[in-house]
Formats: C-alpha cells, sequence, structure tokens
C-alpha cells in the first residue's frame, strides 16, 4: 500500500481530466475545445475606435521596427555558428509569402493585442524540421481545454468553418497569450477590460456627428403668448419641410416671451472633452501606453513628457518584447529539431 500512495501523491492529481462528471468546471465547449468569443466584436472595435487604433498601431510598429538577433542564451557556452544563422534566415523570411519579419510579425501581435491570442503555424519538412513560420487567425484556433501535457496528444485545432478543422500537437503550433488565467485555458483580452469604455466612446462619436451633421438642434422653440394655435401649426410645418433636417424639434405657443429650450446641453455644457479624455485615460491604462503617444497632449512640461515616455516604455513596451522573444525562444529556437535547450540559442531583441 505504500507504494501505491507514494504512486499517488506524486500523480497528476489537478489534471484537468480528473474532474468529475459533473462538475461545473466541465462545461467547455465542444469536446473540450475552447475558442476566443466575442472575437468579430473586439476586431470590429480594433478597426473602427480610432483611439484603440491608434494604441495597437503604436505598440505593433515599436516591436516589428526593433533590432533583434539570435545569440546565444548562455554567453559562457558554445553555439554552432551555422545553425544561428540558419535560425536567423528562418526569422529574416519566415516563409514565401510574406516580404519580411515585420510583415509576418504585425499580425501576431494585432492579434495578442486584440483578442490575447498571437497564433504561428510551424510548418515542417518531411523530416520534421522547421521550413516555415505562418501567422494564423487567432480567432479561428481552438484550445483543448483537457489537455495536460502529452507531446502527442492534440492541444490546438485551427477551425476555419464549423465543419472542418485542422488538429496541431502542442509541439506545431505556437499560442501566445499575454494574459494567462488558471480559470480558462484562454487569455484576456485588453478589449474585454475595455468593454464599457469601448462602448462609451463609440456612443459619444457617434452623438456627437449627430450634433453636428444635424441641421438645428434637439430642443422646443417657445413662439410665445402672440402666436395662436394655427400659427404654431404654421410654422411648425414650415420648420419641417425647410429647416428642421433630422433635428428633434416641438413647437409651442401662447406663452409669455418667445425662447428655445434645449433638450440637451451642448458639448461644452456636457463637458465633452473632459468625458473622452477620461476614456482614453483608461484605454491608455490597460494598453499601458503614454496618451501622448497617440497624438492626444495635455499640459504637462518636457520633464513631465520625458517621464511620461520612460513609463510607457519600461512597463508597456519592454514587457510585450519579453513576452514575444520569449515565445520565440521557447517555442521555435528551442524546437527538437534544432536540438532544444542544448542548442543554447536564443532569440532576442537588442534594444
Amino acid at each position: 500500500m505504500g507504494v501505491i500512495s507514494d504512486m499517488l501523491t506524486r500523480s497528476y492529481r489537478t489534471s484537468p481530466k480528473n474532474l468529475p462528471p459533473g462538475s461545473a468546471n466541465l462545461i467547455f465547449q465542444e469536446r473540450g475545445k475552447v475558442g476566443k468569443s466575442s472575437s468579430s466584436l473586439f476586431r470590429n472595435w480594433a478597426e473602427h475606435s480610432e483611439w484603440i487604433r491608434a494604441a495597437i498601431n503604436v505598440r505593433k510598429a515599436q516591436v516589428s521596427s526593433a533590432e533583434w538577433d539570435i545569440v546565444a542564451f548562455d554567453q559562457t557556452k558554445p553555439i554552432k555558428e551555422s545553425l544561428q544563422a540558419e535560425l536567423r534566415d528562418l526569422f529574416i523570411r519566415p516563409n514565401p509569402a510574406v516580404e519580411s519579419f515585420r510583415s509576418w510579425v504585425e499580425p501576431i501581435i494585432e492579434d495578442i493585442l486584440v483578442l490575447d491570442a498571437g497564433s504561428i503555424e510551424k510548418e515542417r519538412t518531411l523530416g520534421g524540421g522547421v521550413a516555415y513560420l505562418h501567422a494564423v487567425d487567432g480567432a479561428k484556433v481552438k484550445v483543448n481545454a483537457l489537455w495536460d501535457g502529452d507531446p502527442d496528444e492534440t492541444r490546438y485545432w485551427w477551425v476555419p468553418a464549423p465543419t472542418y478543422e485542422v488538429p496541431f500537437r502542442n509541439e506545431d503550433l505556437v499560442y501566445i497569450m499575454a494574459n494567462p488565467r488558471t480559470y480558462s485555458v484562454v487569455g484576456l483580452s485588453p478589449l474585454e477590460t475595455l468593454k464599457m469604455t469601448v462602448d462609451a466612446e463609440l456612443s459619444g462619436s457617434m452623438y456627437n456627428t449627430r450634433q453636428v451633421t444635424n441641421a438645428a438642434p434637439d430642443g422646443m422653440l417657445d413662439l410665445g403668448e402672440g402666436a395662436r394655435p394655427e400659427q404654431v401649426e404654421g410654422f411648425k410645418s414650415y420648420w419641417q419641410y425647410e429647416v428642421a433636417g433630422r433635428g428633434a424639434m416641438a413647437f409651442l405657443g401662447g406663452t409669455k416671451g418667445a425662447k428655445f429650450i434645449p433638450f440637451r446641453g451642448s458639448n461644452r455644457e456636457m463637458q465633452y472633452r473632459e468625458w473622452l479624455d477620461y476614456l482614453v485615460r483608461k484605454i491608455c491604462a490597460v494598453y499601458l501606453i503614454s496618451p501622448q503617444d497617440i497624438g492626444l497632449s495635455f499640459n504637462i512640461n518636457r520633464s513631465e513628457g520625458e517621464i511620461q515616455q520612460e513609463l510607457t516604455q519600461d512597463q508597456g513596451l519592454r514587457p510585450l518584447l519579453a513576452l514575444v522573444q520569449d515565445y520565440f525562444t521557447r517555442e521555435i529556437v528551442w524546437d527538437a529539431s534544432y536540438g532544444g535547450t542544448a542548442n543554447n540559442l536564443a532569440f532576442r531583441f537588442t534594444v
């Protein structure tokens, strides 16, 4: 009994495969395949919210234009220079469909920033070596919620259509997450956190557009005590056909003194600029970027501006560069076909 108890103690007791059949934690998607939810919505926000677009463009341009190299992981140990050159060539031109490292890596960075699902397929030769690296739409990748580390078991599926799927083992597909969670096998997208902010920003922009394009403001026009009912109706008809456009306008008469009663305040009265600044600050906080980087300036001096720039570099860009280089090193440079960790090589940004 002692030997059996010892074996059970050392076993992977927290494996997702060991959850009881009735457990609420087993409410997974089809056969344990979990994909990114609301990916179309997040992509729509990334395309139509100017501030989200600006933040994404700044970050992915910074990553794609950063200097990089294949270097020794341990500087005190030797490396194979021919393998180093081979890996450099692979990242310089990851596959024939792209022109450069930049055109290959930018879509991957965008999927990390929009979906938290940067995906790369490793296309292999007949001998098992890595021939090409392909950026894959992270929205079409599903993750095996029951995978517990078995290298021969399918960990990912590429599902471009409901009736078609391609399985991938862990070694054949790279799935980059910046915000992994214990309670989910997929990461937390920054746009999931910013849901209320983006909704408010888009709604505010549409409201402001209506205010600018309307021929007249929304409100009530009081024609005063001298206006008879038939005169009110006549002026109302004239206004609706000749002036009003798409504004909401009501008319009345018989009261003392002609006046206009607005239904809502102006943008200045409603502090639209202050409210917009507040929303953009929240977007910048989640993306760890300075408002100055996306074109929103505040009353700050040169010294404060330099401090802000240092903060956005240290808190935002450097962690993203570290995330990418760690995944590239572990999943690609240390691929078994290149000798694994024994090759003593690493992908590193040199900025």
